[in-house]
């Protein structure tokens, strides 16, 4: 009994001596194409980056969504969507810096339009779309010349939410792209594009980068009425993004995506039930399998995402897609999270980030200066250099890394009390941020260990040696217990021997 437990503690010892190397941090050696080379010396590219307005038409009335539907004293409220006030707090922040441009990522109309009449749903978007369109600048007199503004359509933003389809008729959907049009948002040649299925692309004036727009509900698992199983790909478009992303290579631009939905595990599913296994994915697997595929083999023409839908800010930098995927958080606060945006900078000539800050409303109403992405997690968005991913992971270690880290995530500062997120909530978050698949995701929460505690590894290693050495010699004690009790005759008169004569030598 006993060497077989020794010998099982060796066993395991040695499955993690074997894990040693397959640590994430060690797991970067592929090419990455975020280490594309970045000309510091070319002028860069301004964008602000905003999701999830969700503007409530009825907040603080008998109508409003959720909690809001009785008059509120101020703004953020937690649980609530956008008053037009916070609209319009957010959209004059955004026009009084120097951007080029701005994306929003969708999500512009409140959660919950199924309840209210087909006329308030009209007023609201119409609302809505003027505040954006006079807080973008001049609207599109020619009807080819693109706006500043870029704009993707979110799950919200379909009545009811999360509907769509082309074979049936879409007043409402229609009528938004119509109002778009109207307000300058978009050009003549985007309607017609967008008015078939949602989508389009935007060369940016002045630089060499395309914005890809997809309607992201068509891929969603979230998609009602759900697609049968012949129907693999709604409106085409794959072929438009694969076709728009070749047409951009061969005329030497970069290309952005945009989108609402990302296709990625749900970390918030994750964290609740504990397990990224059991947590799904905001895409059907079938459709995020053709999309990584596209997005892999243009992983030096594709140069960033950005989508929202997940209310909080997050990112993806796995080695084995390229470009990195951004989360766009929100400003809606319906999830306790606080309202803000992104301020990225991007080289003119690749379209890399280089730069990702935080702004976000404070206590007084003001919207506020925060951290840089870099800062708060340690990583580098472009360059000759690696995302550094070691030095991101000590953002889960300690206090200090981890709340810094935890209010960017919620909007640059806690408008609630946040439940206690111990070691697996953290590795969880991390671990997610590197990987998109949900099986290397939990591998990585499973066997992930920071480099402080190497002492524990060595530990391991050299208990289980100490540990081989004496169930060896249990081991030959064991096998050789006859020879132990019985000495053979030869061994027992040798010993007799040296016994009488050290007893003859005493008498002497």
């Amino acid at each position: 009994m006993l060497v077989a437990v020794c010998c099982r503690f060796i066993l395991l010892g040695g499955i993690w001596f074997t894990l040693l190397p397959l640590l994430p941090w060690q797991l970067i050696g592929a090419v990455s194409a975020s280490s594309v080379w970045v000309d510091e010396s070319l002028p860069k590219i301004s964008i602000s980056l905003l999701g999830g307005l969700n503007y409530d038409i009825f907040y603080g009335q008998p109508k409003g969504f959720g909690a809001c539907n009785q008059a509120q004293s101020s703004f953020p409220t937690p649980g609530c969507d956008s008053p037009l006030v916070l609209i319009r707090s957010v959209m004059d922040d955004v026009a009084k810096w120097s951007g080029n441009f701005t994306l929003i990522s969708g999500g512009l109309m409140r959660h919950g339009t199924d309840s209210i009449p087909f006329s308030d749903v009209e007023r609201t978007i119409k609302e809505v779309l003027g505040v954006i369109s006079a807080a973008s600048g001049p609207g599109a007199d020619d009807e080819n010349a693109p706006h500043r503004t870029v704009l993707a359509l979110g799950v919200t933003d379909f009545s009811p939410a999360n509907t769509f389809s082309p074979d049936v008729s879409q007043p409402h959907f229609l009528n938004m792209v119509n109002l778009m049009r109207s307000e300058g948002l978009i050009t003549a040649d985007e309607h017609s594009s967008m008015f078939y299925c949602g989508f389009y692309y935007r060369d940016m004036p002045g630089t060499k980068v395309r914005v890809v727009v997809l309607n992201t509900i068509l891929w969603s698992t979230a998609l009602q009425p759900p697609l049968g199983v012949g129907d693999l790909d709604p409106c085409g478009q794959f072929p438009f993004l694969h076709g728009t992303i070749e047409q951009a290579k061969q005329r030497g631009r970069s290309v952005i995506i945009l989108g609402d939905m990302p296709p990625i595990l749900n970390i918030a599913e994750a964290l609740r039930k504990r397990s990224a296994i059991d947590a799904s994915y905001y895409w059907r697997d079938d459709f995020r399998v053709a999309y990584f595929r596209i997005i892999t083999n243009y992983r030096f023409t594709v140069a960033a995402q950005f989508f929202s839908s997940a209310n909080t800010m997050g990112f993806v930098i796995s080695p084995k897609l390229g470009p990195p995927m951004y989360i766009v958080p929100s400003i809606s606060p319906v999830t306790g999270n606080n309202p803000s945006y992104l301020r990225a900078t991007l080289d003119r000539k690749t379209g890399r980030v280089v730069t990702m800050r935080q702004r976000y409303l404070g206590k007084n109403g003001s919207w506020l200066e925060g951290d840089t992405l870099e800062s708060a997690v340690n990583m580098l968005h472009a360059g000759a250099k690696e995302h550094s991913v070691e030095e991101y992971l000590k953002a889960a270690r300690g206090e200090d890394n981890w709340r810094r880290f935890a209010e960017m995530r919620v909007g640059g500062r806690f408008l609630i009390e946040q439940e206690p997120c111990g070691q697996w909530c953290r590795q969880a978050i991390v671990c997610a941020s590197l990987y998109y698949e949900k099986e290397d995701i939990d591998s990585c929460i499973t066997t992930w260990l920071p480099p402080k505690q190497s002492g524990f590894f060595l530990a391991i290693v050299f208990t289980g040696i100490g540990a081989f050495v004496v169930c060896a010699s249990l081991f030959y004690a064991f096998w050789h217990i006859d020879v132990i009790s019985k000495p053979p005759a030869i061994v027992e008169m040798h010993l007799k021997r040296r016994f009488l004569s050290r007893s003859d030598q005493m008498r002497k």
